[in-house]
């Protein structure tokens, strides 16, 4: 005699479901109300869920790229509530593929994920295993994921090329610059002297260096005490960051230094 099980197994198995958000999927497996598989189809993927979220069309395929259209959540076992490495992978995606964000901050428009990532358990995989990933400043502020200090002027989110830094290590590289124009970083034409003024900001404050009769004085002055402060801040948070992360921060001043 066939039981219940049995019975609604034969009825249901390779029936059509409709989602809300990942298109059809059939039904290829049933072992009670709480453990049945469907296997969408594109792209191809099985899952097992409950029969009660299958029926209110609220089972995903985790291969669909549903994040910015790249961006997929994967087969594993991290998911949303792995709340400090997804909410990091959703705005590194937003950094590289929102219109909106590159509207605000054009400089990202040649921003790219590498394949890897766009997958989110990998990228779960890498936060975890790094040692500063959850890592916060005296002030409670997060590290920030960084994508050009250990390969300058890199543009693709990659294990290869990505770190954690503080935020005032990483403000380093995104000073506010006193420039107009043309004029080189740090330098500032001041029309009521008819001098360049050369200016750094220091721990959060705008240090004056001087007045120069020239452009490039003006850089050389602020391009010296640049250095220095970096040098300065390095030190302080030597024992704060990963050695690599120091090591190419040193590298990349010492080779500023020679130039």
């Amino acid at each position: 005699m066939i039981n219940c099980v049995e019975k609604r197994k034969t009825a249901l198995l390779g029936k059509l479901y409709k989602t809300n958000n990942s298109g059809e999927c059939v039904l290829i497996d049933y072992r009670g109300a709480k453990h049945v598989t469907v296997t969408f189809f594109n792209p191809e993927c099985s899952v097992t869920c409950e029969l009660s979220n299958l029926l209110k069309g609220k089972v995903q395929n985790p291969l669909l790229p549903t994040f910015y259209n790249r961006g997929y959540i994967g087969v594993g076992k991290y998911s949303k509530k792995n709340k400090a490495a997804y909410t990091t992978w959703t705005s590194m995606l937003k950094r590289a593929y929102s219109f909106e964000f590159h509207t605000r901050y054009p400089t990202y428009k040649d921003v790219t994920v590498c394949s890897e990532w766009l997958n989110f358990q990998n990228f779960a995989e890498w936060f975890y295993n790094q040692e500063f990933s959850e890592a916060k400043d005296e002030k409670g502020n997060k590290y920030h994921l960084d994508k050009d200090i250990l390969d300058k002027g890199d543009k693709v989110y990659s294990p290869q090329n990505c770190c954690f830094i503080p935020q005032e290590l990483n403000g380093l590289f995104r000073d506010k610059y006193l420039s107009t124009g043309n004029l080189p970083k740090g330098v500032h034409f001041v029309i009521k002297k008819g001098r360049f003024r050369a200016s750094l900001s220091v721990y959060g404050k705008t240090k004056h260096l001087g007045y120069f009769e020239t452009q490039e004085e003006a850089f050389q002055a602020y391009k010296k005490a640049k250095e220095s402060y970096v040098k300065e801040v390095v030190e302080d948070w030597k024992e704060l960051v990963s050695s690599e992360v120091y090591q190419a921060i040193t590298n990349t001043q010492n080779a500023k230094g020679s130039e």
